[in-house]
This record gives structure tokens, sequence and C-alpha cells, in this order.
């Protein structure tokens, strides 16, 4: 008995409801919980699957009477719901049932919902999600939510042992017998020629199941923790199936094992992938990132000067841009936006051709933004002004990395890379711009203040902008050598008390230009100074 009742002491004096089919494992559980001396609530749900189901019904509740049990007791044709709402019979009476239970629980006021799951209907779940190929072989949870599974390490063969020292029957349910579900077909005729091979069985895939669900419980903490700005296709396949399936559910969209790795396998590739999921919802996955609905598209936000019209996209639409003239058609499949919502962008045209793309952030012609009388982009300007301390940088033999920090619109520290000239490897732009920063406002904590800087933080830089409480991070090129915000690992991916917003890739090209031209130039005989802001190339 001490087996049995040993796993339910912390319910003494609680109220708990307990389902109670009839079946041994059930039974028992009632038994050894009045043992344990929690006062029990027992809750009988009648599937009307089978013509004697108000049997079973009866039968509980007069063992709940001989007991002096509370008991609780409900009809539902599981059946009818399974046709009406589109489930599988065995889905269907499983949720109906778990919302009798929850009901129960409610209006008792009970700490818990125990079940009478053992070991035998653990093995029995993992082999189940074995042959139908699940990413995750976990079996039944011990604890989801108010449900709470205490004999899942339980033998049924104990349970069965105590109610014959109790001198208790119990009730077989004959669907238990039948084949044709696929429980009881492992049951009667797989399960015991595996046994025969392997007496351990039942046992080894128990232990799957725990060890399964203690792997899934780390790496869906790893998942969790993935930011917006952390680049997906260097995130490992297990952890990125775990993020699919996080997104997809958020979403409220159905999926299959298989649908959810080819998610996660075209997000470490180049190609666009498009699947239709349960419902014919669609998801688009392209640029490394996942669209679980149609991307939506701010329209313009200021006046239209005269002579610009809104529309979408047509063949042959240009922009002009510094470098020259684009196809538009070139420029949203370098934005990465999904061929099915690049005939939604909101674009304004005039008789010069496209001045203004509402992408986000918005992409203007060049000389688009004075005619239409809007100022220029806080993060492109103030990157600018970032990106001329990094050429001084660069021409004083320093690794050309500037940084600036806003309050507001104004800038209020400035600092470029010195490493070599101060003989010290922490003088970073992005130091020096936070104690300038500082000292101008006169505190050291910039909650209110941004970061802005050419090259992607290392996690010393990083670190002080965490204790300055920096308010936000814009970022250009990407650092894939010593990044602290994706490039190497993501740091603010850790809960530190204090998350920035974080945006990258500012103006990233012209970033990533001068230091690959810098260190090109190293390459060809000039020195540089040794630092772990190496060429990101």
């Amino acid at each position: 008995m001490l087996l049995l009742t040993a796993p339910l002491t912390s319910y003494a004096a609680q109220t708990v409801v307990v389902g109670v089919s009839g079946g041994a494992d059930s039974v028992a559980l009632l038994l050894a919980l009045r043992v344990v001396g929690a006062r029990v609530v027992a809750a009988h749900l009648d599937h009307a699957l089978r013509p004697d189901s108000a049997e079973d019904a009866r039968w509980v509740q007069e063992l709940c009477t001989r007991l002096a049990v509370s008991c609780e007791v409900a009809r539902v044709d599981v059946g009818a719901v399974a046709a009406r709402r589109g489930w599988n019979l065995e889905d269907a009476a499983r949720r109906v049932r778990y919302e009798f239970l929850a009901r129960v629980a409610k209006k008792a006021g009970a700490s818990a919902i125990l079940t009478a799951h053992t070991r035998r209907d653990q093995a029995e779940t993992v082999l189940m999600a074995l042959l139908r190929g699940e990413a995750v072989l976990q079996g039944i949870p011990a604890v989801r939510g108010r449900v709470q599974r205490p004999w899942l390490g339980v033998a049924r063969s104990e349970l069965e042992a105590f109610l014959v020292a109790q001198n208790q029957d119990w009730r077989e349910d004959p669907s238990n017998a039948d084949p044709a579900y696929t429980r009881a077909w492992l049951r009667l005729e797989v399960m015991p020629v595996l046994a025969a091979r392997f007496p351990g069985i039942e046992t080894a895939l128990a232990r799957i199941a725990r060890l399964s669900a203690e792997d899934d419980a780390a790496l869906s903490e790893l998942a969790a923790r993935v930011t917006a700005h952390t680049p997906l296709a260097a995130q490992s396949p297990a952890v990125l199936r775990r993020w699919v399936r996080r997104e997809l559910e958020a979403a409220g969209l159905g999926f299959h094992a298989g649908q959810i790795g080819a998610l996660a396998a075209a997000l470490r590739e180049p190609d666009t992938v498009h699947l239709t999921l349960p419902g014919a919802r669609q998801v688009t996955v392209t640029g490394g990132r996942l669209y679980t609905a149609p991307q939506a598209w701010p329209p313009p936000d200021f006046p239209l000067p005269a002579g610009w019209t809104l529309r979408t996209r047509q063949p042959g639409d240009r922009i002009r841009l510094p470098a020259g003239t684009r196809k538009l058609s070139d420029l949203l499949t370098d934005a990465k936006v999904p061929r099915e919502s690049r005939d939604t962008v909101p674009v304004l045209v005039s008789a010069a051709g496209v001045e203004w793309v509402g992408l986000l952030p918005p992409v203007w012609a060049e000389g688009a933004r004075v005619q239409a009388g809007v100022p220029e982009d806080l993060h492109d300007t103030s990157m600018g002004e970032a990106l001329a301390l990094a050429h001084a940088a660069a021409e004083a033999g320093e690794v050309p990395v500037g940084a600036v920090v806003l309050r507001g619109a104004d800038v209020v520290g400035r600092g470029r890379n010195t490493s070599r000239q101060a003989g010290d490897m922490t003088q970073h732009a992005e130091l020096a711009a936070l104690r300038e920063a500082a000292t101008t406002l006169g505190t050291p904590y910039l909650t209110d203040c941004t970061l802005v800087v050419t090259l992607e933080p290392c996690p010393m830089c990083l670190g002080a902008a965490l204790e300055a409480r920096i308010g936000g991070i814009v970022y250009g090129a990407a650092n894939p050598k010593a990044g602290a915000l994706g490039g190497v690992m993501d740091v603010l991916a850790a809960h530190w008390g204090h998350t920035p917003t974080v945006f990258g890739g500012v103006r990233a090209a012209e970033a990533a230009r001068l230091l690959k031209t810098t260190f090109r130039q190293v390459r060809q005989g000039k020195t540089v100074p040794q630092t772990h802001e190496r060429d990101p190339a």
C-alpha cells in the first residue's frame, strides 16, 4: 500500500476532484486518497458511447454512497459532439471529459484534479507517439494546469493487488478489449509480444517519457528566449522546431509534426516555402522569417503632395535611390516580403516614378522626403553621425566603429573606438558614448536614451548599456564574430531585469562596407589593433 499512498500524501486535508470511470485504476485512486485523508469529490462522465454506459454511472454513484464520498455525474453524447465539431471520437471524449472535470473542480473549490493514469498508460502513449512519428515522446504529462497524475510511475498490477486486498471490485469497459481501438490493440496484441522479449519495456518506455519531457522543457525554454532580433537561422533545429510550434499555437493554427519540421528547416535556408496547414490556413517562410498571416502594411501617415497617387505595385515600377534606380520588384525581394503579400504593399507614385514604398521602415526615393515635408528618419540621421565617427576611427588606424547616444532628437553622447591610441581594449565606441551621455545628463541611468552604433555591440558594450539602463539600441552591421544581439549569441535572451528595445540593420550596408574596406587595407600591409571586433566578412 505504501507504494500507492506515498505519492498522495501531499493531498492530505485538501479538496481534490478524482475522475472515476469505475475501472480498477480510478477506483483504487479513490480509495487510496481516502486512506491519506484527502477530501475527495468523485466525478464520473457518461460518454454515451455504449448501450450499458448508464450502468457504469449507477455503479460509481453506489460506490461513492457506500464510501460517503461526494459524487458528481453527467452524461454527454460524445459521438454527437465529435460529429458536430469534426473531432475524432477519442479526442472528443478527452476534451469533453476534462471540461467536465474542470467544472466540477470549480464548483467544489478543489485544489487539484487527479486522474489515475499508470505506468502502463504512459508506456502505451509513448509507443503510440512513436508509431505516429511524433517529434517528442514525452507521453502523458504528470502535471498540466490543475490536472495531476500522481501514479504515472506505478504498475497496474500494484493497484489491482491493492483493490483485492481491500475486497473491492471494479468495472471493466468492454472497449478496452476491442482491438479496433489503437490503445486496446497495443495493450492486447503488441505489448505482450514486446514484453516477452523485453520484460522491462513498460519501465523503459515510461523512462523515455520522463527524459523526453525534461529535454523538451529545456529546449522549449531556449525557444521562449528567442527575441524579435535573434537570427533564426543560427538556432539549432531542435530549438527552431519548438519556436515554430509556439508561434503557430500563438496564432491559433493547427499543424502536423511534419509541418513543424518543414517550417523549421526552411528558416535555416534562403528559399521561400509555402505550406497549407489544417483548415486551409496558409503560412510562409522567407528570408529567415515565419509569416503566419498575410503581412499588413501601414498607409502613409502624411499629407500627399500634389501629383502623388497611392496604389500598389505595377509592372515596370522603379524607384530612385542614392546608388541609382532599382526595380520595385527587386526592392521587395531584397526586403524579404512574402510573395503573396507583395501586391498589398502601398506605393506612392508621381510622374517621376515611385516616391515612397510602405515597408517597415518605409523606403523613400531620393529627395522625396523633402518634397513630402517629412523629417528625416531619426535612426537614419543619427546613424549617419555614428558612421562619420567610424570613418574618423578608421583614419586614426582604429577599428572603424562609431556610436552616439540620443535623448529624443538630441545627441547627448558621442564615441569612436580609441583602443589603439589608449592602449586599452575597453575603449570601444559604445562605452565612450555612454560615458559622455552620463556626463552631459548628470546621471548614469539613460532609460530615456537610445544608443546608436554602427556595429552590433559586443558582450562588454551590451553589458555596459544594460547597466546604464539604456532605453533602446539601434545598430548597423551585424557582428558575426563578437555580436551579443544574435551575431554570436543573443545575450538579451536571458532575463536581466532590464530589456532595451533593439532595432538592427540601419544603414547596415554602409557600415559593413566601411569595415570591409578597412580590413582589406589591413590585409594589404597596414596594421590595425588586435580586437575582438574583427572583420565581419
